[in-house]
């Protein structure tokens, strides 16, 4: 590949493994890369294990004909140096966390989101083009004032146009139901509510179950682990709730191949990717609607508006043991997955991209 002389770089506050906007940032650079443009990933906060995919933003060789793309969650310095430029620039939304969910358990990350939400209504007039991920996030962006704000959902988990999926059986009807949930252990993702799921599945069915909590849990949050580890031994849960750190990719995929339910009690999301990675998996779906999830699902999976614990608790149950219903959720979920294999991220960046050279 001939790289044109002109690059495409992006940045954000962060990248991290496993992470999806990190994941949404390397599928960009492959396919600003494969439209023939030089295309590097800059953060100010960099994870282990990252060194070879993202570097430092200081880092970055200031070339007045880059295109630069901006990933805005939280606020970050990068911002700046970003607004600075006078450069093309194109931003991309993925929403900011509601500040209050954490106050309890971090009062320097609380103060990020509420700035990088302030930040909003600064960065208005001052990108040539605007992407968000989700209705949802663009919805918002509207109520500020934004104009012509394209979507680019998070598809870079699907094989893409008519390219055919391996897709896995479903899983033998087992007397002993194994639920997941994946995503970063934050508050408002709301692991608290998912032990609180087991107490009540523990209380009406008995213990032959297991859930397993899959996440990152940061530093900054501890307290919030904390809590939850609390919780596991008020409740006495310990053999029945599995809290664990980072997989890896495979790790991943065996531990979505090994359950029976992916259930979610997040209470804000801008798309959640994990939704996908469940259709993906063929594992049924059963998730509050809580910020972009409804229209993430768009009608797969099972959605549910109030957390009456003993009404999901029997909900779940019956998902996990009733195979005519869970096969009928999973035609659903395939169907949604479909839909979303029709989204080219090249077909929508191209045009885009070819007005700002």
């Amino acid at each position: 590949m001939i790289f044109n002389k002109r690059g495409v770089h992006q940045f954000a506050a962060g990248f991290n493994i496993g992470d999806a906007i990190s994941n949404e940032m390397s599928s960009l650079k492959s396919v600003f890369r494969k439209i023939g443009y030089s295309s590097e990933i800059f953060a100010e906060n960099t994870g282990p294990g990252t060194d070879t995919l993202v570097k430092k933003y200081k880092a970055y060789a200031h070339k007045s004909k880059d295109i630069l793309v901006y990933h805005h969650s939280i606020h970050s310095d990068v911002l700046e140096t970003i607004l600075k430029a006078k450069n093309p620039k194109i931003l991309i939304y993925h929403n900011v966390t509601p500040d209050h969910f954490f106050e309890k358990y971090d009062l320097k990350l609380t103060y990020l989101l509420r700035k990088g939400r302030e930040e909003l209504e600064l960065l208005r007039d001052k990108f040539d083009k605007v992407f968000a991920v989700s209705e949802y996030n663009k919805s918002e962006l509207i109520d500020l004032g934004f104009e012509n704000v394209g979507l680019l959902p998070i598809t870079y988990q699907l094989p893409q146009g008519n390219s055919e999926r391996a897709k896995p059986s479903p899983k033998p009807i087992s007397n002993s139901p194994r639920f997941l949930f994946v995503g970063r252990i934050t508050p408002n993702k709301k692991q608290d509510d998912l032990i609180r799921f087991a107490y009540q599945y523990l209380k009406t069915y008995g213990p032959e179950f297991q859930l397993f909590i899959v996440g990152f849990s940061s530093k900054e949050l501890y307290l919030y682990r904390e809590e939850l580890e609390r919780m596991l031994d008020f409740y006495k849960l310990r053999e029945n709730v599995i809290i664990t750190d980072f997989l890896s990719e495979e790790e991943l995929k065996e531990m979505y191949s090994n359950c029976d339910l992916f259930l979610s009690m997040s209470e804000h999301e801008g798309f959640c990717v994990p939704l996908l990675e469940a259709m993906v998996n063929n594992i049924p779906i059963l998730a509050y609607d809580g910020g972009a999830v409804k229209e993430t699902l768009a009608g797969a999976g099972v959605l549910f508006k109030e957390k009456r614990m003993d009404l999901i608790v029997e909900l779940a149950h019956k998902m996990t043991t009733d195979g005519s219903m869970r096969d009928s959720i999973l035609e659903t979920q395939e169907r949604r997955l479909q839909t979303f294999s029709q989204i080219n991220a090249e077909t929508v960046l191209r045009p885009v991209l070819a007005k700002l050279a």
